[in-house]
């Protein structure tokens, strides 16, 4: 009998410990099961978000909240992440993670999964053009941010010139979202003019290639603005084209742009880098938990982007060529400025 109650009196302080500390033990016995369906993984924005996941989840195994965790690849196809979804509904997952590669495609398979009491989280690109009780969405405005680095390479550029802007992925809503901010932004530069549009996939390669191609054709460039994942590839364009005097080009807080920026671009040389935050990963991993302890979670949560200007780019030395600045928040934070 003493052993029994020595045993409960141990059981106690560390449940009492475990729940000041903010870490009370899952509701589930075991821990919860999520899957994770990317729309996309061949950028170096959505490899960091994968990444930054990865680590979450051995940290939240490790801490009894997950059980297991699966991830699939849809490589852009719509129709194979709906029979991902449709495959993580049969397999009884607790909740559905989804970067979806439509806004609109993956509405039935969202409202199967929701109608079968299974929670869904859409991340990064979106919101999705549906609605549901069991629905949570965690988004970007990304027009802010594009608007935002286009005013500011305006004003650099002395509000008049000539301007490329680097698009992601045609007829995604997440490219059609970034280029609305920068026609907004044009709105107040009425002498700045777009002398080409460029598809990019928001990847370096393509951005480099489709550059050396179009630069020898236009008039003197005055600056460039990017939805992330090719700044470094345009200085290098701009670099082969014979530009000895760089455009103001906007940076996408990638680590080729940022080195560069810091350690070998021209003395003085202003821009400001902007991405999407690829902890947003990372983040709906803490929010699916929450949400499964049943916690109260908005189900519209927008989450900020992140800037790197000339005083902070020194926190952010370091990084490999193909990693992303990113912002990590602690659970209570995401609980304070994310979910509610």
């Amino acid at each position: 009998m003493k052993r029994k109650l020595l045993l409960f009196a141990l059981a106690l302080v560390m449940t009492l410990v475990l729940a000041v500390c903010g870490f009370a033990a899952p509701k589930k016995a075991g821990g919860y099961r999520i899957a994770f369906t990317n729309s996309y993984n061949g950028n170096s924005y959505r490899q960091t978000e994968e990444a930054q996941m990865a680590i979450t989840v051995e940290k939240l195994k490790a801490e009894g909240w997950i059980k297991e965790y699966t991830i699939a690849e849809a490589n852009q196809d719509a129709a194979a992440q709906i029979a991902q979804i449709e495959d993580f509904i049969t397999q009884g997952y607790d909740i559905i993670i989804v970067d979806p590669a439509s806004t609109s495609s993956l509405n039935n398979a969202i409202e199967e999964a929701c109608e079968a009491g299974i929670p869904v989280i859409t991340i990064n690109d979106g919101p999705v053009s549906c609605s549901h009780k069991l629905l949570y969405q965690m988004f970007f405005e990304n027009e802010d941010m594009t608007r935002a680095l286009t005013e500011y390479v305006c004003t650099e550029m002395g509000g008049k010139g000539n301007l490329i802007e680097l698009r992601g992925t045609a007829g995604t809503t997440t490219d059609a979202q970034f280029h609305d901010g920068v026609l907004k932004a044009l709105e107040k530069f009425p002498e700045v003019k777009i002398v080409a549009e460029i598809y990019t996939d928001w990847t370096a390669s393509k951005a480099q290639t489709e550059l050396n191609s179009v630069l020898p054709t236009l008039a003197e460039v005055k600056g460039l603005v990017t939805q992330g994942g090719d700044a470094y590839a345009a200085v290098q364009a701009f670099k082969s084209a014979g530009y000895k005097t760089l455009p103001v080009i906007a940076g996408d807080n990638r680590g080729s742009f940022l080195n560069w920026w810091a350690k070998e671009a021209p003395k003085g040389y202003k821009t400001l880098s902007a991405a999407s935050n690829p902890w947003i990963g990372a983040m709906s991993l803490y929010v699916a938990i929450d949400i499964l302890e049943g916690l109260p979670v908005k189900n519209d949560m927008v989450v900020q982007f992140g800037s790197v200007d000339a005083e902070s780019l020194p926190k952010h030395m370091g990084l490999g060529a193909d990693d992303v600045a990113f912002t990590e928040l602690s659970w209570e934070e995401i609980r304070s400025t994310v979910e509610k």
